[in-house]
């Protein structure tokens, strides 16, 4: 990969997939800047931001920040989001749902939007990977709010690869099935008493018969990063283990 000091700016980098592609980022000898609610204990970054990331206004002063501080950005990878504390539809009250859409689905809009600016600004050919999720692309009966925000990231990622293309400006979706991350440790938690049961249940229903490691979506997010695979535009890549084959795939 040709990632080597490249600025790359990571949302969400103290989740379990966000960590994972800062080293990723890394090892390949990017200069990653991070920004979460808090910073992850341990974790070496060349820079951190504390960020809201449902505040517009703080959105736009880290991107104004880390492009100051380091002249551009020339990837951003937005992993963070939630996957909302109700499993039950009927359950699922409106303001959690729009508390939902607006983490995972403004915010994404703002950080995209916001960097996009930053990289026309500076004549930076660049990449943007949103992370989505399998569960946006099939009709499910539980997390109702978690599964329409990562529809909607995905329709925010075909509008920006249509608008930036002519900027020479690359934007891609990720798309995980279950990650053995603290998230998919909430999800088998809440959707029954038998956690590793759940787990267990899902794992069979995939074609690779278990889930993603982090490191495994983190090595998909690089490709995509990665300054000589920027033809790549507008496509949304499953790392899902053969997640609804044929269904949007």
């Amino acid at each position: 990969m040709s990632l080597k000091d490249q600025v790359v700016l990571v949302t969400g980098s103290s989740g379990g997939i966000g960590n994972a592609v800062v080293e990723a980022l890394q090892a390949e000898g990017a200069i990653v800047v991070g920004t979460d609610r808090a910073p992850k204990e341990g974790q070496e970054l060349a820079a951190f931001f504390p960020l809201d990331i449902t505040s517009e206004e703080q959105c736009a002063a880290v991107v104004r920040e880390v492009t100051s501080k380091f002249g551009r950005i020339d990837a951003l990878v937005h992993a963070a989001g939630v996957l909302g504390p109700t499993p039950e539809l009927m359950g699922t009250s409106t303001e959690e749902f729009e508390s939902v859409m607006r983490i995972n689905a403004s915010g994404t809009f703002s950080m995209v939007r916001e960097t996009a600016q930053s990289m026309i600004g500076t004549g930076t050919a660049g990449a943007i990977i949103v992370l989505s999720s399998v569960a946006a692309k099939e009709a499910r009966s539980n997390y109702l709010p978690y599964n329409a925000s990562k529809l909607a990231v995905l329709h925010i990622m075909w509008s920006f690869a249509q608008v930036l293309g002519p900027n020479g400006i690359s934007v891609n979706a990720v798309a995980p099935g279950p990650v053995n991350t603290p998230m998919w440790a909430q999800f088998a938690k809440d959707t029954g008493p038998d956690a590793a049961a759940n787990r267990a249940k899902r794992a069979a229903q995939l074609p690779m018969g278990r889930f993603a490691e982090p490191d495994e979506v983190a090595r998909a997010i690089l490709f995509l990063a990665d300054p000589d695979n920027r033809y790549i535009t507008g496509v949304s890549l499953d790392v899902a283990g053969g997640a609804h084959l044929g269904i949007g795939s």
